[in-house]
C-alpha cells in the first residue's frame, strides 16, 4: 500500500513535466557571432548556426529570411534539411547585399520552424534579428577610389573623404558664397538677400557636419557607434531646418506681411498679421519637436492624442475670447467703422472714439466722460452701432424751443431763423438750410424744432449751447416770453 503510495506522489509530481508544450523542448539554437554587422563594399555576410536536435526521433527544419530588394540570400547546405534523433547540425545564411547600396542599415529577421517528419504545422519557432549596416563611398568618390585602386583599403578611402568634402566645403565658403552674394545685390528684390543671409551659415555648418558623417562612416567602428553618430547628425538636421523655418517666417513672410499692411487700408491684416505670428511660432515649435521625438524612437501617438485632447480643453475654457476672436474677424470684414471715428452704441448715452480694434477686444476712448474703454467684439457685433461719421462729417444740431401761448408764432419763427443764421458755423445753402417748425401744442408752451447743420459733426453740442444762449437773450429782448411748467387748480365751492 505505501508503494502505491509513493507512486502516485511521483507521477503526480511528473505530470506537469509532461503537460509542457513540445516547442519548448525541441531543437536548440546557438548562434555564432554578433547581431549587429558592418559590410564594407557588398561582401557576403554569413550568419552561422548549429541546431541540435534534443528528440530521440527525427525533425523537419525549414529555414525563412525576410524578403527585399536590398540584398539576397543563399542557404549551406539548404534551407530545408531533416535533423536526426540527438543529432546536430551547422547551417549558414548567406545575405549578400545589393551593389546599388551605398550607405543602408537592414533589418533582417531569420526564422527557424520545427515540423514533426511529414506534418503540415510546426511544433515549435525560432526567431533571431540582425542589422546588418552597409557602408560603401558614396557615388562622387567611388571613381577617384576605383582608379586608385582601393576599394579595400578604408584608411584611404576615409582621408580621400575627408580631404573631398573638405574641399567642397572650403569652394562654397570662397568660390560659391560670394558668387550667390554678388548676384543677390544686384536683384531689385530684397527677398533673395533675406534668404541667402538665413540660409548661408547653416548650410556651410551642414556641408562640413556632413562630410563628417560621410566620412566617419568609413572607420571600422561598431555598428551601434555608426548609429549614434547618424542619429545625432539627424537631430542635428532636425534643429537646423527648425531654425531655418523660424527665421523665414519671421524674417521674410512676417517682414514682408507686416510692410505689405502699411500700404494698405484695411485694418484686417494689420490685425491678422501678429495672430498668424504667433500660430506660426508654435506650430514651428510644435512640428519640430515632434521631429524630433519621433527621431529618438519615441511614439508621438501619445503626444499627438495629448494635443488634441489639451486642444479640446483649451477651447471649451476659451469659449468667449473664441467667440470675441470671431467677432474681430467679423468687425474686421464688414468694417462698420474705422480708426477715430466717433460711434454710438443703442442703450448707451456717450459717444466713443476708435482708438484701435484688437483680436479680443476694441479700445475707445469716451468722449463725454474723458475715459478709456475696453469693450469685448462680442458685444460690438451683437449691438447696434451708429457711426457718427457716415455717411460724412457733417452734425445735425436739433433742439425744442417753447414759448408762451398767445405769442405771435410767424413772429416767433422770424427771430429763431434769424438768431441760428448769425452763427457763422451753420450751413445756410442747399438742401442743408436751418428749419424751423411748430412741433406741438404742449401744456404750458408752443414748441418749437430748430434743425440746423453744421460742418463738423462733433461740435453739435456746443453749436447747440451757443443757438439756446442766444435765443433766450434774443427772446428777453424782443419781449418773448418762455413759459416754465405750471398747474391751474380750480377750486369750486359746493353748499352743504
Amino acid at each position: 500500500m505505501k508503494r502505491a503510495v509513493l507512486l502516485a506522489m511521483v507521477v503526480i509530481l511528473l505530470f506537469p513535466l509532461f503537460l509542457q508544450p513540445v516547442s519548448a523542448r525541441s531543437v536548440e539554437l546557438n548562434y555564432h557571432g554578433e547581431q549587429e554587422i558592418i559590410v564594407r563594399g557588398h561582401t557576403p555576410v554569413w550568419l552561422n548556426f548549429t541546431l541540435r536536435n534534443i528528440f530521440n526521433r527525427s525533425l523537419d527544419i525549414e529555414i525563412s529570411v525576410t524578403e527585399s530588394s536590398l540584398y539576397s540570400v543563399s542557404y549551406v547546405p539548404s534551407h530545408a534539411f531533416r535533423l536526426g534523433p540527438l543529432s546536430e547540425r551547422n547551417v549558414s545564411v548567406i545575405i549578400t547585399p545589393s551593389e546599388k547600396l551605398e550607405r543602408e542599415e537592414i533589418d533582417i529577421q531569420v526564422k527557424f520552424k520545427i515540423y514533426e517528419m511529414e506534418a503540415v504545422n510546426p511544433i515549435d519557432t525560432k526567431e533571431m534579428s540582425f542589422v546588418i549596416l552597409v557602408i560603401n563611398p558614396s557615388w562622387f568618390i567611388k571613381p577617384i577610389i576605383s582608379t586608385l585602386g582601393l576599394e579595400d583599403n578604408w584608411v584611404w578611402q576615409f582621408i580621400i573623404t575627408v580631404l573631398f568634402w573638405l574641399g567642397v566645403g572650403f569652394l562654397t565658403v570662397f568660390v560659391i558664397a560670394p558668387i550667390i552674394r554678388v548676384t543677390t545685390e544686384k536683384t531689385k528684390t530684397k527677398v533673395d538677400d533675406i534668404i541667402w543671409q538665413i540660409i548661408r551659415a547653416p548650410i556651410i555648418i551642414m556641408l562640413f557636419i556632413y562630410g563628417f558623417v560621410a566620412a566617419a562612416e568609413l572607420l571600422p567602428i561598431s555598428a551601434s557607434s555608426l548609429s549614434a553618430i547618424n542619429k545625432a547628425y539627424e537631430i542635428t538636421l532636425i534643429a537646423v531646418i527648425t531654425y531655418l523655418s523660424y527665421r523665414i517666417f519671421h524674417d521674410l513672410m512676417i517682414y514682408e506681411g507686416k510692410k505689405l499692411a502699411e500700404k494698405t487700408e484695411s485694418e484686417l491684416d494689420d490685425v491678422l498679421i501678429p495672430v498668424v505670428e504667433k500660430i506660426g511660432d508654435a506650430l514651428i515649435l510644435i512640428v519640430g519637436s515632434l521631429w524630433l521625438l519621433n527621431s529618438l524612437g519615441i511614439n508621438i501617438t501619445i503626444f499627438l492624442a495629448g494635443l488634441g485632447g489639451l486642444g479640446l480643453i483649451i477651447g471649451l475654457a476659451s469659449q468667449d475670447a473664441l467667440a470675441n476672436f470671431f467677432a474681430g474677424m467679423h468687425i474686421l470684414l464688414d468694417h462698420p467703422f474705422a480708426i477715430g471715428d466717433y460711434i454710438k452704441l443703442e442703450g448707451i448715452n456717450t459717444v466713443y472714439r476708435i482708438e484701435k480694434v484688437g483680436v479680443r477686444s476694441t479700445r475707445a476712448y469716451d468722449v463725454f466722460n474723458h475715459e478709456e474703454v475696453v469693450i469685448p467684439n462680442k458685444m460690438l457685433a451683437g449691438d447696434k452701432i451708429i457711426n457718427m461719421m457716415k455717411p460724412d462729417n457733417l452734425g445735425k444740431v436739433k433742439f425744442n424751443v417753447g414759448v408762451a401761448y398767445g405769442t405771435d408764432v410767424d413772429r416767433v419763427m422770424e427771430i429763431i431763423e434769424k438768431v441760428v443764421e448769425e452763427h457763422p458755423e451753420i450751413i445756410k445753402s442747399g438742401d442743408k438750410k436751418p428749419l424751423v417748425r411748430l412741433v406741438n401744442f404742449g401744456e404750458s408752451s408752443l414748441d418749437f424744432l430748430v434743425i440746423a447743420w453744421i460742418p463738423n459733426i462733433m461740435d453739435q453740442w456746443r453749436v447747440a449751447h451757443e443757438l439756446r444762449v442766444a435765443l433766450y437773450n434774443k427772446f428777453k429782448e424782443e419781449g418773448v416770453e418762455i413759459p416754465f411748467p405750471q398747474l391751474d387748480v380750480h377750486i369750486k365751492n359746493q353748499e352743504s
